[in-house]
């Protein structure tokens, strides 16, 4: 009888632990679980907060702008000195007016910057952002892409053959990692300036036609 009560008492010991345990499992699911919604609402909060911020420093940049190209002569070095914090491009005074006064035009300033004067222009006889002639086409901008990603895979092979051979020559275990560690980052870079490459021209087609 004593035997069977030590039995009893362990195997309710151990159902008591293991239920605790499971309540305390459930009470830590519960704080992550808010942990993580408070912190996902604090960033969208700051995200929201930045973009409202940056709306409104844009808004600031064009009413100045807006106001100094009354006599774009005598206030064009000016002007650029502001934009100059939004591209790094030296407009010319009639592109400058053409921001101010096509609708929507400004918002895309920054857009413009990111697709780079190699793919994409301002056309301001028609009003609109327009492809360069390079990437014109459908079949000038396949062959655009083939070369940019024909000049990676060069790249990456050149330093992939020079590293191989300084390693083949010296034969270290310390140069085999060296080796290895220098062709991940040439390799990290040449796939970054790819993307960037290719990344214009899908910005530049995205950003052809009326701004609006």
């Amino acid at each position: 009888g004593e035997r069977f009560k030590c039995i009893e008492y362990d195997y309710l010991k151990r159902s008591f632990y293991m239920d605790f345990n499971s309540y305390i499992n459930a009470i830590w699911g519960l704080i992550g679980a808010m942990s993580s919604t408070v912190v996902c609402l604090v960033t969208f909060q700051k995200l929201k907060r930045f973009k409202e911020e940056k709306v409104k420093e844009l808004h600031s940049k064009y009413s100045a702008i807006k106001r100094l190209a009354n006599d774009m002569d005598h206030n064009y070095s000016e002007i650029l000195l502001i934009l100059s914090g939004l591209t790094t491009k030296v407009l010319t005074k009639s592109e400058i007016q053409w921001f101010i006064n096509e609708p929507g035009a400004f918002s895309k300033l920054e857009q413009y910057e990111k697709a780079g004067g190699r793919y994409c222009e301002i056309n301001i006889k028609e009003s609109e952002f327009s492809l360069t002639e390079r990437v014109s086409t459908l079949k000038k901008r396949a062959i655009e892409r083939f070369k940019i990603i024909g000049v990676g895979v060069g790249l990456l092979a050149v330093f992939s053959g020079m590293w191989g051979l300084i390693i083949y020559n010296v034969n270290t275990a310390h140069l085999f990692y060296l080796g290895l560690a220098a062709w991940f980052i040439y390799f990290l870079l040449i796939l970054w300036g790819v993307n960037l490459f290719l990344g214009d021209i899908n910005r530049a087609l995205r950003l052809q036609g009326k701004p609006i």
